[in-house]
């Protein structure tokens, strides 16, 4: 055995041309509160974040020999601040602006869930980092009336991280596990599976305090779809 460490490629999924693609959402997934630090900041903070998952519709991939739906993601923050990601994302997608309802302290709030199964036309560029290509979604629409488009293959998936559901847990991609693993609410109250490393050392459950935040926290985990 060979005690020389070489850094390995990750395999990553090929990205797709840029471009308007119809979609459907496949994914609605609360990844929790995730610290978050950007270069210019010395401190950074929590902030509640959820991941949107979407098939292209008739795009397909090879992932060990057996082609699977083409997804993508987008991460956004759980905020509806008129200048959030999500509100634009979300008033484009609908194809009208927020109600007072969905807006306001003293209202309902917006359901996220309504969007899951919901088609939209997704703008998709070609980007490149350290020489290497990936997809970002750079916006969502509804989908003209005049356009007749499929419904997804995939499975649709929703998960709450307030209220977890270990089998959905068990369908997600492993980088969004790891995502979910990272969130105050998951190093709080882990599943009963997986105590604390030290629980059975000292006989303690999880503290019920948010964890330190990671040293090296910058708020740009790499994701692969």
């Amino acid at each position: 055995m060979s005690l020389t460490v070489k850094r390995k490629k990750e395999n990553r999924v090929p990205p797709v041309a840029g471009g308007s693609y119809a979609s459907a959402c496949v994914g609605i997934i609360d990844i929790g509160e995730q610290y978050e630090k950007f270069k210019d900041e010395k401190q950074g903070k929590y902030v509640s974040k959820v991941i949107f998952l979407f098939e292209l519709l008739g795009e397909t991939v090879n992932v060990d020999g057996e082609h699977k739906p083409r997804w993508l993601s987008m991460e956004m923050t759980q905020s509806l601040h008129e200048r959030s990601k999500l509100y634009k994302t979300l008033t484009a997608w609908l194809g009208r602006p927020l109600t007072e309802d969905e807006l306001s302290l003293e209202g309902s709030g917006f359901d996220l869930t309504q969007m899951l199964g919901k088609n939209c036309l997704l703008s998709v560029s070609l980007e490149e980092k350290d020489s290497e290509q990936y997809n970002k979604i750079t916006g969502a629409m509804g989908v003209p009336k005049s356009l007749q488009v499929g419904k997804p293959e995939s499975e649709l998936l929703l998960f709450d991280i307030d209220d977890r559901d270990e089998a959905v847990f068990a369908k997600l991609p492993e980088w969004i596990q790891k995502k979910i693993e990272k969130s105050t609410q998951y190093q709080i109250d882990p599943p009963e599976e997986t105590p604390p490393e030290d629980a059975f050392l000292e006989g303690r459950s999880a503290p019920a305090t948010r964890p330190e935040p990671p040293e090296d926290a910058d708020g740009k985990d790499a994701c692969p779809i």
